[in-house]
């Protein structure tokens, strides 16, 4: 018991450890200190059994702290001998690293252990350690509460004989805790050094502590150099041996030859409830190690336990898992007035309710305090959630009998939406809580605002802002809302096609893009933002034109619109006051959000401008929750890849091959394809290579104000674009794979290419004394290359069997070059932006 205790206790904070530093290596934290402390912090916060958090770079320089203030200077491990000796071993060690407990008063005078991870680089390198001290009072509490006869001992052994356990005291009956080296001479360290590699073992002797002859057991844990162990004084064994070797089965074999029958089976009865016991006292102790004691709830370890399991069968069953966090407004006030134990019987009773209103396949968790967690799961769409939340208000507003009072008590809950939502249960939580705060911050306890889901820009601007939108309206009417117009360039003729107008606010002497105030706006304000937009970008476009410049617009269509019974006529009105603008100029862009794109209203809209020459385009392609069969079914023309996708793709070549994925789909719906987000000539050299008609993007043009677009337009050409760069090698080198492969199946024509004439080939040698671990990525190329040359040979006289296998083969070491050269080009950029920094100290 000890011993799986322990170790799950370690399984998961070697876990937290590895998806921090996973975490850390993203964000690049040695060398953005302040990114680095705020992941530390957010880890200390996540994970309450740890006292703190530390980065540390392989120089021994803490680079960030959780438990050092900002501003503050860090510690250097070079100024202390007896550390940087013993940091030297963690360096070299693959793993957590467990370390010497030791007592700390800054965590209460607990027993901590540090714990510690080396991340390491492709070539082997250690890029940084991260160190955890670990509270270990769970260990010493679930020590001290086990149910141990008289002068038992039980507890840990370190690798290098350090213990922490629970003894017996010599003088009495009690025990008490204690955590030392163990002396040469003890019966258990003599056991352990005989059986170096023994799983499990016993021993008898004299033993370090108290010097007493004992009889014991020990269990070796996995991948920690901890062993858990039980021992028993020679008295008690020799007790227990003459029970079990004497003087039960004399005792067996008088009540055989006495009671026969009827003395065998009480026997087993008795044997049975022992069983029963064991197993009913085991159960107990996983329940009081996952749920909360007051409500009987899963507690933060027993949500992390179901938590994952809740997003695999999301992921399979292509469902939707809200995450709620949920906040008691008025709980601090019924302490207060009525009392501790009043505020417990009120916390069960709002237990009790939450789990009369969730269904039978969610879950409610407490964390602590008045704080609930539920995980709603299975959810087809927005519908089925806004039940949910009608009946968990239904029951929060039911007043509670308090003392015999009648109490009514507010709530406020924030949801975040998985898929949408792409991350993991730590940052569901982490956004479900920002959500929450945000409804807390609502100016008065009305019942329409409640919940509030989680968005982006939560931290900077609470949704439903009633100050805000009055100012939105105001800025409509005074001037202070305007357009910018940003360039889509056509690809078969390098020129301009036409414009996307972008709103902005010019609020208080600041220029604010939709993005920071359109989630706030309510349904009358988006309406009038639409007429607005649509109004003045005709009436611009109508100057255009009259200027010889042959443009369309495009102009974002926000769901609230497409909700409006009116949209369409209004379109078709507005449209009617510029008779010189043909519909097919005007370009919509809707966005898939939620249901809306599946309601009958919006719909209708849709296919009544495309019956009528407008064309409708489907924005951010990629970024939404989008199924292949809804896509199939909609009224569109084009499709906007979301600019995500794009932008990344010089840092992170890899991702090129879910940008050739959605383009693919794009040419497979017969659409017109549009590309957002090219930011770089590397991106205008790879779209020349795919079969995409626009572009749009700061490589081409920022939006530009309406007096700058008619010079632009008549100059602008676009250029060939950065050849030089590995994703046109790598784009062309993904054709050739898909070459290979589609030969295989259905046997296309193709067109063979040697390892040495690749592009990627070219690429990588003519930056080899830039890549890290450049003879990896080429001996990894060079694989696939022999694959390809294997499955020609197979095609022709192989079975469908091996070809399978080498498909399969080719598949997965494809995807390994394609990551590993991803993570080798964006180590080469950060070396050369680090060389192209000034040296400290120079003026600029």
């Amino acid at each position: 018991m000890v011993a799986t205790v322990t170790q799950k206790l370690l399984d998961g904070h070697a876990s937290g450890l590895q998806f921090l530093g996973m975490q850390l290596q993203r964000a690049d934290a040695l060398h953005h200190p302040r990114r680095a402390r705020t992941l530390l912090l957010d880890y200390e916060k996540a994970t309450p059994d740890i006292a703190n958090a530390n980065l540390i770079a392989p120089n021994g320089q803490v680079i960030a702290s959780a438990a050092v203030p900002a501003g503050k200077p860090l510690p250097d491990f070079r100024n202390t001998p007896a550390i940087w000796r013993g940091f030297h071993k963690v360096l070299q060690t693959h793993g957590m690293r467990v370390h010497h407990p030791l007592r700390d008063p800054r965590v209460g005078d607990h027993w901590v252990i540090r714990l510690s991870r080396t991340l390491f680089s492709l070539a082997g390198k250690p890029l940084f350690v991260v160190a955890t001290p670990l509270r270990f009072k769970v260990i010493e509490s679930f020590l001290r509460h086990l149910p141990l006869r008289t002068k038992t001992a039980v507890g840990l052994i370190r690798s290098d004989f350090y213990i922490e356990g629970r003894w017996p005291v010599p003088q009495g009956n009690l025990s008490k805790l204690l955590a030392h080296p163990v002396p040469a001479e003890g019966a258990l360290r003599k056991a352990l050094q005989r059986a170096p590699h023994a799983r499990q073992g016993s021993y008898a002797g004299f033993v370090a502590v108290g010097q007493t002859y004992r009889f014991g057991a020990f269990t070796r844990l996995s991948h920690y150099p901890l062993t858990a162990f039980v021992s028993v004084p020679r008295t008690q064994w020799l007790i227990a041996w003459w029970r079990r070797q004497i003087q039960y089965p004399l005792v067996f074999l008088l009540i055989i030859l006495g009671s026969g029958l009827a003395a065998y089976r009480r026997i087993l009865l008795l044997d049975g409830r022992r069983e029963l016991q064991r197993q009913d006292f085991e159960q107990t102790l996983t329940r009081q190690a996952t749920h909360d004691v007051l409500t009987g709830l899963p507690n933060r370890d027993g949500l992390r336990m179901v938590f994952d399991r809740a997003l695999a069968r999301t992921q399979r069953q292509e469902r939707l898992l809200a995450v709620g966090f949920l906040d008691l407004d008025t709980f601090k006030p019924v302490n207060d007035t009525y009392g501790h134990d009043a505020g417990d019987e009120l916390l069960k009773e709002v237990a009790r309710r939450l789990l009369n209103a969730v269904r039978g396949t969610d879950t409610v968790a407490r964390l602590g305090g008045d704080e609930f967690v539920l995980l709603l799961e299975g959810l087809r769409g927005m519908d089925e959630l806004d039940q949910v939340l009608t009946r968990l208000q239904a029951a929060i507003e039911q007043p509670f009998s308090i003392k015999g009072a009648m109490v009514n008590i507010q709530a406020s809950m924030g949801l975040t939406i998985y898929p949408f939502d792409e991350g993991d249960a730590d940052a569901l939580l982490r956004h479900a809580d920002q959500a929450m705060y945000a409804a807390k911050a609502r100016s008065g306890p009305t019942r329409e605002d409640w919940a509030r889901l989680y968005r982006l820009d939560l931290g900077s601007l609470a949704l439903g802002d009633e100050t805000l939108r009055q100012d939105f309206l105001r800025a409509l009417i005074s001037g202070a809302v305007s357009l910018r117009y940003q360039p889509l360039v056509a690809l078969t003729t390098g020129l301009v096609a036409g414009l996307e107008a972008l709103t902005r606010w010019n609020r208080e002497d600041q220029e604010v893009s939709p993005e920071h105030f359109l989630p706030s706006l309510g349904v009358l304000e988006c309406q009038a933002l639409g007429r607005f937009v649509l109004q003045t970008g005709l009436r611009q476009l109508a100057q255009w034109r009259e200027m010889g410049l042959d443009l369309f617009l495009s102009i974002n269509v926000t769901p609230e619109e497409l909700d409006s019974p009116g949209f369409a006529d209004s379109v078709f009105d507005i449209l009617a006051a510029y008779p010189g603008i043909p519909p097919e100029s005007l370009v919509l862009e809707v966005l898939e959000i939620g249901e809306i794109l599946e309601q009958e209203v919006a719909l209708e809209h849709l296919q009544r401008l495309r019956g009528a020459g407008v064309k409708i385009a489907l924005d951010d392609m990629g970024s939404a929750y989008a199924s292949l069969l809804r896509l199939k079914n909609l009224p569109i023309d084009e499709i906007k890849i979301d600019q995500g996708f794009i932008r990344e793709l010089s840092n992170k070549p890899q991702d090129l091959i879910f940008v050739e994925n959605l383009i693919n789909l794009g040419l497979g719906m017969n659409v017109i394809i549009a590309v957002e987000g090219v930011e770089t000539e590397a991106h205008i050299a790879l779209l020349r290579e795919m079969e995409v008609d626009y572009l749009q993007g700061y490589a081409i043009a920022r939006p530009l104000e309406a007096e700058a677009v008619a010079d632009f337009v008549c100059t602008f050409v676009l250029g060939a674009g950065d050849t030089d760069t590995p994703l046109l090698a790598l784009y062309q080198h993904l054709e050739w794979v898909h070459g290979a492969e589609e030969l295989a199946m259905y046997h296309a024509g193709y067109e063979n290419t040697e390892l040495a004439a690749c592009p990627i080939t070219t690429w990588l040698h003519a930056h080899a004394s830039e890549l890290p671990g450049v003879e990896t990525l080429l001996a990894e190329h060079e694989t696939v290359h022999a694959l390809v040359q294997e499955i020609l040979q197979v095609r022709q006289s192989g079975t469908r069997e091996e070809l399978r296998r080498l498909l399969g083969q080719l598949r997965v070491h494809s995807h390994q070059f394609h990551e590993w050269l991803g993570q080798a080009v964006k180590t080469m950029r950060n070396i050369a932006a680090t060389k192209a920094l000034p040296p400290q100290g120079t003026n600029q």
